[in-house]
């Protein structure tokens, strides 16, 4: 990603997570791991392994990343070239103990444990900005649970609610983000560790007792077999990023339409410089939702690749697995800024309650005409008074007067209720169902209250 546009679509933390200087000091603590959890199992001397540990602590800077680089392109991975710079560098200071390093593992061991520590910090993250955003999204709703809006179905028109319903809605969504992120935890963080083709031949009958070792060493699972060629657990952290974004994509697209012209309902926080246009000086463009809607249309096209990676070829792949380097941290990149933007906007949005309330009456009162079928299907049935309504509707657009000087004028209405009766039928704060109870339910899921 260009430098010039990270800020508008990326995280820094969660970027500099996957950075390259990043990668290698992931790299360096999963073989350090290695090497203790071998010395703690008998494989290979204590002293090897402490000085193992001691010389990768200081090694980042003796990397040379240009030569990294280079070697990359012509290994295949960066495994191959780290693992021999790092042997150099222990070598320069103890040439036994740098016989040990990388003792019995794979390039993808290395690689597939590195990966597993960036998501997990990246993971925590991307928890701590869902826990915000989540906080903020229900303090809103409990201040504006009586704030009454249209709401819309099929870009329409349709019945009343309340923006604090909306924002309900949006924090009960983050609610099981937060969920699924804990309930993936314990299957998804697990440590990998199975030479060349997930036997671990290379360390004879001491395998498993390695495995576990490392696997504490890095406060991961221990896997209860090799997952070199089973992908799923990559493929579940994507897909857990993947519906996060998705659903800062639908909170940005409805905040966007919110803010059109003709609607001007709701606004993005203002800032100087922010949401201008360079020709036009009246815009106040939605410039957060633009930047949470292109993430989420770009992660679907990113989740297409890590779930045609799942298809690999018997214990370890040629392509596939190599296709999560690209896709993984520009998932984890771009969620962490959808939530960024998001939070920003649900933190400081701009209500314009006037145009809620002008919105609600620019159909002439056609949104209360379930309101009044509902109201008079007890006295006449419900099918004869949709009848009875779809007729008065008909016969308030055509003549442009409000349905309640259509229907108040009805021999059947006036039938069953007075005027005052009537006018409250039609009163949009009256026709919100059970949307209190819902937002008091959101309210009480968050205390850790019974529904």
């Amino acid at each position: 990603m260009s430098q010039l546009y990270a800020s508008l679509f990326y995280q820094e933390d969660v970027t500099d997570i996957f950075s390259d200087s990043s990668l290698i000091t992931y790299m360096i603590q999963v073989e350090v791991a290695l090497a203790q959890a071998q010395a703690q199992v008998g494989v290979i001397p204590q002293n090897a392994a402490n000085t193992i540990a001691q010389v990768a602590e200081q090694a980042l800077d003796k990397f040379d990343f240009s030569a990294l680089a280079v070697a990359t392109g012509l290994a295949g991975n960066i495994a191959i070239p780290f693992v021999k710079q790092l042997t150099a560098i222990i070598k320069d200071v103890d040439e036994d103990a740098s016989r040990y390093v990388h003792w019995g593992a794979t390039s993808q061991d290395i690689l597939d444990t590195a990966c597993i520590l960036q998501c997990r910090d990246a993971l925590n993250l991307v928890e701590d900005q869902l826990q915000q955003c989540y906080a903020t999204a229900l303090q809103q709703a409990k201040q504006y649970r009586h704030q009454v809006m249209i709401g819309r179905t099929w870009l329409q028109q349709a019945l009343p609610i309340t923006l604090g319903h909306k924002l309900a809605r949006w924090a009960s969504a983050f609610k099981r983000d937060l969920a699924r992120i804990q309930a993936m935890k314990s299957r998804v963080l697990t440590a990998q560790l199975g030479g060349a083709v997930g036997s671990l031949a290379s360390l004879q009958d001491q395998g498993s007792l390695v495995v576990s070792a490392f696997a504490q060493q890095l406060n991961l699972t221990a896997p209860t077999s090799t997952w070199h060629g089973e992908r799923d657990r990559i493929v579940e952290i994507a897909s857990v990023l993947g519906m996060i974004v998705g659903n800062t994509g639908k909170m940005a697209r409805d905040w966007s339409l919110m803010m059109q012209t003709e609607i001007a309902e709701l606004f993005e926080p203002t800032a100087k410089g922010r949401g201008g246009s360079s020709t036009m000086p009246h815009k106040r463009n939605p410039v957060a939702a633009a930047s949470v809607l292109a993430a989420a249309n770009r992660v679907p096209a990113l989740m297409s690749s890590i779930y045609q990676s799942m298809v690999q070829e018997h214990e370890r792949s040629l392509g596939a697995w190599h296709a999560e380097w690209l896709a993984v941290p520009e998932i984890f990149q771009l969620c962490a800024g959808a939530l960024t933007r998001t939070g920003e906007v649900l933190q400081g949005f701009e209500v314009n309650a006037e145009h809620m309330q002008q919105n609600l009456e620019c159909t002439n009162g056609l949104i209360m005409a379930e309101a009044v079928m509902m109201a008079l299907a007890p006295k006449i049935g419900r099918l004869n008074a949709h009848h009875v309504v779809e007729a008065a509707c008909k016969t308030a657009v055509a003549q442009n007067q409000h349905l309640f000087d259509v229907v108040s004028q009805l021999d059947e209405v006036k039938g069953q209720f007075s005027q005052a009766e009537i006018q409250d039928i039609f009163k949009p704060e009256n026709y919100l169902g059970n949307i209190q109870q819902q937002i008091d339910a959101v309210l009480q899921e968050a205390q850790g209250e019974p529904k």
